[in-house]
């Protein structure tokens, strides 16, 4: 058995035996992170402290749970085994019929990437789940400032971008989170509107959406599904000139039934890229086969310093198994695209 799902079982195992399972037994785990590392994770709000610190109230009299879960958090300061662990006892109720999935770290990390380097940005991710995009992001900027903006209908997804986010990136990057559903905006969503340079996302994937009152130009010509409404609301939200990188179905970028979204795409935005990733790509991290591409868009409103110059690509392997019978590939295409010159003379990075 995998080391790591070991850990995770044992673990289980033990929180079973005191009737602690589900949420409760991430919010034990949550606490701990935060008792641990309390000088970053400051900002963390006293009432969701509380509630970790009641789930793991039955806990607290076991040494041996005790002495298990220090030595995991002493061994993760960065946080980096969250985003594992909230799936791992949380992972049914986030997945079944939310069209959501955590996203592979390889390739949150190459969409990061494949931002621009400009001075201060305000980087958002609206769909934000266990704020792997906004870490990623927030590296790329570690030497200079920038604003991270985090949003999540699944409170418990911000409590875990809170975690995230606090052990991995630096003070002086300003954070921000809400959990808002985006397409349903609230003001804490219409406050950002046109003040975004950056957004990565992978937002839920087809998704059947009815509000008659929507202000799409995507959903009045029919698209009535969670994947034309994102395209919309993030051009709401970016500056023109705001680039907007997201991994959405293969079905929107290939059928011929979105060959009209895709018209009204092109009126609205630069398109400077479109990767299709391997079928199993999500497999081992998120339990799906849902094929999906990384799709670069560029909101129009500033000249672009590339023209209308864009890429097509194709990437066999991203550097990680795509089953658990596979075996551990010795390539990622995508850091090999990122290198190509005329790529990255595409998207200006």
């Amino acid at each position: 058995m995998n080391k790591t799902i070991h850990i995770k079982e044992k673990l289980a195992e033990s929180f079973r035996r005191y009737g602690v399972e589900g949420e409760a037994a991430f919010h034990s785990i949550a606490l701990q992170y935060y008792r641990k590392y309390s000088k970053v994770l400051q900002n963390i709000p006293e009432p969701i402290v509380y509630k970790w610190s009641r789930s793991y109230s039955n806990l607290e009299t076991d040494l041996n749970i005790k002495t298990f879960l220090n030595d995991l958090v002493l061994q993760d300061p960065m946080g980096e085994k969250l985003s594992d662990l909230y799936q791992f006892f949380i992972g049914r109720k986030f997945r079944e019929g939310s069209g959501k999935f955590f996203t592979p770290k390889v390739v949150a990390s190459a969409m990061a990437k494949m931002l621009p380097s400009i001075e201060n940005p305000t980087i958002m991710d609206p769909t934000c789940g266990g704020g792997t995009f906004l870490a990623e992001a927030s590296y790329l900027w570690r030497q200079d400032k920038c604003t991270l903006v985090a949003n999540d209908i699944e409170y418990s997804l911000i409590e875990l971008s809170m975690l995230v986010l606090g052990l991995s990136t630096p003070k002086k990057h300003r954070k921000y989170f809400s959990s808002i559903n985006i397409f349903d905006p609230s003001k804490e969503i219409t406050s950002w509107y046109g003040q975004v340079d950056f957004i990565l996302a992978n937002p839920p994937f087809s998704l059947q959406i009815d509000n008659e009152q929507f202000d799409s130009e995507l959903f009045l010509a029919g698209y009535r599904n969670s994947d034309a409404l994102f395209i919309d609301t993030a051009l709401k939200l970016l500056k023109p000139g705001g680039r907007l990188i997201s991994l959405l179905p293969h079905s929107v970028i290939a059928n011929k039934d979105f060959s009209s979204l895709r018209n009204i795409v092109e009126k609205r935005w630069n398109p400077l890229g479109i990767i299709s990733l391997p079928e199993g790509v999500f497999h081992l991290a998120a339990g799906t086969t849902t094929r999906a591409d990384i799709v670069v868009l560029q909101k129009r409103g500033s000249p672009s310093k590339n023209g209308h110059k864009m890429f097509f690509a194709s990437t066999p392997s991203v550097g990680i198994k795509l089953n658990r019978n596979a075996l551990q590939p010795d390539t990622n295409d995508l850091e090999t695209l990122l290198d190509e010159k005329e790529v990255q003379k595409v998207l200006n990075i």
